[in-house]
């Protein structure tokens, strides 16, 4: 097995994150195998530490699943797991993120995630964004979205279902 330094590391956006976490969502059993293989040591998961403070707004807000649940499934994952790192973004990071958005014509909430997988050397970003996909490639690094089209465009209908 390779050592830590030399394994691959791939950025989890915030959504593939509280997919991973909501059983339910019809995107888990396609996220979940790839967390999985960070989770057992076949990469790096880095996750800006902010977002698993992000990933339960999208839960509980977005989604309306049960706010107690929600913090159970954050801070069980928080707790179980070493491999994931939680870098912080750094300044000049930020600075290159509004440069992304502007060169690419693009938001920068989705830039901040090339910034930051530049910043720290990573390889990929796995997501259910599919604006990643010409973003990614600009930058040089993988896109990797394990979820189907035909299942994502049935994420509007959980939405749907959960706000009731």
């Amino acid at each position: 097995m390779a050592s830590e330094a030399g394994k691959r590391r791939k950025v989890l956006d915030v959504n593939v994150l509280a997919i991973f976490l909501v059983e339910d969502h019809p995107g888990n059993k396609y996220v979940s195998p790839i967390v999985e293989e960070g989770l057992r040591g076949a990469f790096i998961p880095l996750i800006m530490d902010v977002l698993p403070i992000r990933a339960y707004w999208i839960m509980t807000k977005k989604w309306r699943c049960p706010e107690k649940k929600s913090a159970e499934a954050i801070e069980h994952f928080l707790k179980s797991y070493e491999k994931p790192q939680y870098p912080s973004l750094k300044k000049q990071t930020i600075i290159e993120s509004f440069r992304l958005a502007k060169e690419l014509k693009h938001n920068v909430f989705d830039c901040v995630y090339l910034a930051f997988a530049l910043q720290e050397g990573a390889s990929a970003i796995i997501t259910t964004d599919t604006d990643f996909e010409g973003l990614c490639k600009h930058v040089g690094l993988e896109y990797i979205n394990p979820v189907p089209i035909e299942v994502l465009r049935r994420f509007k209908e959980f939405l749907k279902t959960n706000a009731k």
